[in-house]
């Protein structure tokens, strides 16, 4: 049985919140990059990163990217939503953290899965295979700690609010299933492209790897839920 879809409460007619309420996807991207790009520049021109400037960053690669999805998508989400949708608005948003009730193929798919893929797609990286040492080689207590890193502060629980939760659905209803998904694949790939000139990530082969990363961002099934 269908469900009305809410009801919108009034937007704001004058000032900057009018201006913001008139185009949330815009600002919405305008605040994601800006926010997270200014975030993440220290890093990026410092010694551990491009080198232009003399100093070392204090926080780090991983604490640097944790904070940049934090401080883009997910705070760019939670000021237009509560822009547009007010109260009500931000609280629907905030309850999509916590949809756990799917299908038991979800789950093997993203414990499963997803980790299955990431290994197998570091095929195509040049020398890749002939650095491989064995499964011997990994420490099991780090690998688990990246692990929890990488799927929860490293991306999914930042990003995924403002990407899927507050751009994509407005995407969709405007442009329909699979063309809002190839519009906001560049975009949120774009939005990676300074830590891809940080050595510690992008080792010898940072356009490279760029381009792997936007060709997974542009596939269709990543956002259409296919």
């Amino acid at each position: 049985m269908a469900t009305a879809a809410p009801v919108q409460p009034d937007a704001p007619r004058r000032g900057i919140k009018a201006l913001l309420a008139r185009h949330p996807l815009v600002f919405y991207f305008i605040i994601a990059y800006a926010f997270s790009w200014l975030e993440e520049m220290p890093l990026v021109l410092s010694e551990d990163g491009a080198g232009l400037l003399s100093y070392r960053s204090p926080l780090g690669l991983y604490a640097t990217i944790a904070i940049a999805s934090f401080v883009g998508p997910f705070l760019s989400a939670f000021i237009m939503t509560g822009i547009t949708e007010r109260r009500e608005g931000v609280g629907r948003l905030l309850r999509q953290l916590v949809l756990w009730r799917v299908g038991l193929r979800w789950y093997l798919f993203a414990l499963i899965g997803l980790p299955a893929i990431m290994v197998l797609s570091v095929i195509f990286l040049p020398g890749a295979l002939a650095s491989f040492q064995g499964l011997a080689a990994l420490a099991p207590l780090p690998s688990l700690v990246l692990f929890v890193y990488v799927f929860f502060l490293g991306g999914p629980l930042g990003e995924e609010l403002g990407w899927r939760g507050f751009a994509l659905p407005r995407l969709q209803r405007r442009y329909g299933p699979l063309v809002g998904s190839l519009i906001l694949g560049p975009i949120w790939a774009f939005w990676h492209l300074p830590i891809f000139w940080i050595p510690e990530l992008s080792a010898h082969h940072p356009q490279h790897r760029y381009v792997c990363h936007c060709g997974y961002r542009l596939h269709p099934r990543h956002d259409v839920g296919l």
